[in-house]
């Protein structure tokens, strides 16, 4: 499995150096930017202490959804909870959802500095995640938050690599998470906003198996209803 650490529009080219450091330390090699020449500025070189490598191998996207178009499993964190969405995972809780499946490519993404992801950018992900800090008010910058969490997830580096065969194709989630309001619109439910965001919240956080079996299901689901699959 290989995780990418999604960096949307850093306005600060320190902490994109910061981030990178910790990104390597943790023993991960792989960084995506958005929307942001951040991390190609010399000061960012100046704090990255010995990762410089991986602010040039990092790759450029002018948007968010273009960055996570090939991951298999995107996972946005948050400084704050959000009205729509009912499910904050821990990074502990991120990790765990991520060992439960066999996946290819997995992003984590951070917002900028000053304000975080905006709900648009929030609906392009798979998974919401927050730290659970003891003040009411967080105050951890870019490079402290990525490093909390590239340490919790460290320990998918030493998982097992899942057979060929056995691995999720890719974007399989947000197949299931298309087919998933397909079906709601063909039972004649998909303007029940609570039902759908429930539906799209939850379809992540099925382990692998629940997931083929999903599949499956709405195949024949769709199939009955006349509708293409």
């Amino acid at each position: 499995m290989k995780l990418y650490f999604v960096l949307v529009s850093p306005a600060r080219p320190e902490n994109v150096g910061a981030a990178a450091r910790a990104i390597k330390t943790m023993g991960f090699d792989a960084m995506r930017i958005v929307a942001s020449q951040a991390h190609q500025q010399e000061q960012a070189g100046w704090v990255a202490h010995g990762a410089q490598e991986l602010l040039a191998s990092a790759e450029s996207f002018d948007t968010l959804e273009a960055a996570l178009a090939d991951v298999d499993l995107a996972v946005a964190t948050t400084a704050r909870q959000r009205g729509r969405y009912q499910h904050y995972l821990t990074p502990a809780e991120a990790r765990e959802q991520i060992a439960a499946k066999h996946l290819q490519k997995v992003a984590i993404v951070f917002g900028c500095e000053e304000s975080g992801l905006s709900n648009e950018q929030l609906s392009h992900c798979d998974l919401i995640s927050y730290l659970p800090l003891r003040v009411s008010y967080p105050s951890l910058n870019l490079g402290q938050a990525i490093m909390l969490y590239a340490w919790e997830l460290s320990p998918l580096l030493d998982a097992p690599a899942a057979p060929a065969e056995m691995a999720v194709s890719e974007a399989q989630v947000r197949v299931l998470k298309d087919k998933s309001a397909q079906l709601l619109g063909e039972l004649g439910v998909s303007q029940d906003e609570k039902l759908h965001q429930w539906v799209m919240d939850r379809v992540p956080m099925l382990p692998q198996r629940d997931l083929n079996m999903l599949h499956l299901l709405y195949k024949d689901l769709l199939r009955r209803l006349g509708a293409k699959d």
